[in-house]
């Protein structure tokens, strides 16, 4: 399958050789970018397309469903970051108990060498592979140099001294800091989806919103959010999100919810990406209506006056 020309494979299938990264790449942030950029860089140099290979779903997410963390980029997103980074095709393999369970050596032959036909592989310092986590960086150089291949391995990118990850990410979005976020990010946190069908419950209180199904089993952000909205057009609009399961409506899971200031664009079927830029309030339940309208209110004119103090647009 072809995807804005990045080629997307979900077996390993020998397409010729091959430069590859591979990991979670859980939020695609600088720490991720940093890697990418250096394989692509030695792909470039060697004449080579660059395949990131990853995973679905997140290996933690089938070992541990009840532990996993919260989930950071969908496939879905991860696909959108990887057409801007430079990536020529993605293998997403399904993590399952077979997979789960192949030894680090079988993963080196069947899937590096043999399947993908790698020529380099570009990890981080930290990578790990194979069953329980047994595969290391000095079996994979040693298994790669016997085969006449090459590892490389890069450093890890940092920020106050502390190395940059995803879990770093989701505390401080957990947190609600969402400028140390978006500084380990290296862009604002976003999410996107296609619009769906709602209840019409906001267009009756004057705030229509653009409804967007999560696709998480977790989320890191919840609550109400000044946010930044791409695709309703050309430029993006300011507007009020909330996140969340909407206590006292109908709770059936969580919904991405987003007014748009000043649009009368009918969004019905549009992929939006919503971008967060400031928390304002956790998500909570009201005992009336007219106490949510005010609560609405509230938040509709502090996240354009927040919006606008930070020049949003």
């Amino acid at each position: 399958m072809n995807v804005g020309g990045l080629c997307i494979d979900r077996t390993v299938r020998d397409r010729g050789p091959t430069v590859v990264t591979a990991g979670s790449f859980d939020g695609f942030h600088r720490g991720h970018r940093r890697l990418i950029a250096t394989a692509r860089e030695y792909a470039n140099a060697h004449g080579l397309p660059l395949t990131l290979l990853t995973f679905e779903p997140l290996p933690r997410e089938f070992l541990l469903p009840e532990e996993a963390p919260a989930r950071l980029t969908t496939f879905g997103e991860k696909i959108l970051e990887s057409q801007s980074a430079g990536i020529d095709r993605i293998v997403c393999l399904r993590f399952d108990k077979h997979l789960a369970q192949t030894r680090a050596d079988d993963f080196i032959e069947a899937i590096l060498l043999r399947g993908l036909q790698a020529k380099g592989i570009v990890v981080g310092r930290n990578f790990r592979f194979g069953y329980r986590r047994e595969g290391d960086l000095e079996r994979l150089e040693r298994s790669l140099s016997a085969n006449g291949r090459e590892l490389i391995a890069a450093d890890l990118e940092t920020m106050d001294t502390e190395r940059i990850s995803s879990t770093r990410i989701r505390t401080a979005l957990a947190a609600g800091d969402l400028v140390q976020a978006t500084e380990l990010l290296g862009h604002p946190y976003r999410m996107t989806g296609r619009v769906q069908h709602g209840h019409q419950r906001g267009r009756l209180m004057g705030y229509p919103t653009a409804n967007l199904a999560v696709h998480r089993r977790r989320c890191p952000v919840g609550g109400v959010y000044a946010v930044r909205v791409y695709g309703a057009g050309p430029l993006p609009y300011n507007g009020v999100a909330s996140l969340g399961i909407r206590p006292g409506l109908d709770d059936r899971g969580e919904l991405l919810e987003v007014h748009l200031f000043d649009c009368s664009t009918d969004l019905y079927g549009r992929r939006l990406a919503v971008e967060f830029i400031a928390f304002l309030r956790p998500e909570q339940r009201f005992g009336s209506w007219s106490a949510l309208q005010n609560a609405i209110d509230h938040d509709a004119v502090q996240a354009r006056r927040i919006l606008d103090q930070r020049g949003a647009l």
